[in-house]
């Protein structure tokens, strides 16, 4: 008996093919193959750009980015003393809402434009984050809030940012852009409405990310921009309408005024648990639900009165 008697075989399409034969082909494969990927990553003139997933630097980095410019460009809304005009809140409030849309709409599809680390730990609630994900986000945007803040402290005359704020009856503190509760308000009508706007906020978000909703995603960072300067149109005067605790953290240390601050901690964290379990018990679909057609039609659910 030979050698080649003892090699196995295959038959491909009635060709007796080696296992030596086949390694050969293998090889000449992967060689073609190999030689064909540098070709990919070259790209002609005409063709489209091809887009990789974000990476955990780049969610960083879109975090901290965006939460800067809503310190920087939302904070500069707040600067008055500038002309002789009296400016009412509702300036400031337009100037957040606005600021939001142009974020949302530069951030919104690399990693969602949470700014907030409220939305973020709804967003861990329900599966849409791994906790090491999110805390990534919620040091991008202290980080990008403090850095925010100094730029601005930096680029404007200091006369325009000496803004005081009343404390008590009495009692005023340097504190431009600090979120505080208004001096008539109580601790807990401020922590009460800090609540209650994250809540709305929240509920907003959680609207947008059902799958129900996948077919009205047009205008969102316009809607959100809106949905921001309404909230703050009317909380603005009695706590700042934070909704934020990085927000309010980064005016808050560069000042040094810290009176009342845990509400803009409290507040904010206890209102976007509420929300995002109020949701999840409500209205949320079951996770175990692998056919979504069955609920891209429904609106509402009738109920038989009867």
């Amino acid at each position: 008996m030979t050698i080649k008697e003892h090699i196995p075989s295959n038959v491909i399409n009635g060709v007796c093919l080696r296992v030596a034969d086949l390694q050969d082909m293998m090889k000449q494969d992967s060689k073609e193959k190999s030689s064909e990927k540098p070709e990919k990553k070259i790209q002609k003139k005409g063709q489209k750009t091809t887009y990789q997933q974000p990476n955990m630097i780049a969610l960083l980095v879109a975090e901290f980015l965006g939460t800067a410019l809503l310190l920087f460009l939302g904070c500069m809304g707040c600067i008055t003393g500038y002309e002789e005009t009296y400016i009412s809140h509702y300036m400031p409030s337009i100037t957040f809402g606005l600021t939001i849309m142009i974020i949302i709409q530069i951030f919104g599809h690399i990693s969602g434009a949470h700014l907030n680390p409220a939305v973020t730990l709804v967003s861990y609630i329900f599966g849409h984050l791994d906790l090491k994900t999110a805390g990534i986000y919620v040091v991008g945007q202290f980080v990008g809030a403090i850095f925010g803040y100094a730029g601005l402290k930096l680029l404007v005359p200091s006369e325009y940012i000496a803004s005081p704020i009343l404390i008590s009856e009495n009692v005023t503190a340097s504190g431009f852009c600090v979120t505080n509760t208004h001096a008539k308000t109580s601790t807990m009508q401020g922590l009460a409405i800090e609540t209650v706007i994250t809540a709305v906020l929240i509920l907003v978000c959680l609207g947008l990310w059902d799958r129900r909703n996948a077919q009205k995603q047009d205008s969102v960072p316009l809607r959100f921009g809106f949905i921001i300067a309404a909230l703050a149109m009317a909380a603005g005067p009695f706590t700042g309408a934070s909704m934020n605790t990085a927000r309010s953290f980064a005016p808050a240390l560069l000042n040094g005024v810290w009176t009342n601050h845990w509400i803009y901690w409290v507040g904010p964290t206890l209102g976007a648990v509420i929300a995002a379990y109020l949701y999840k018990f409500l209205y949320a679909i079951p996770d175990e639900a692998e056919n979504e057609d069955e609920y891209d039609d429904i609106s509402l659910q009738k109920v038989d009165s009867n």
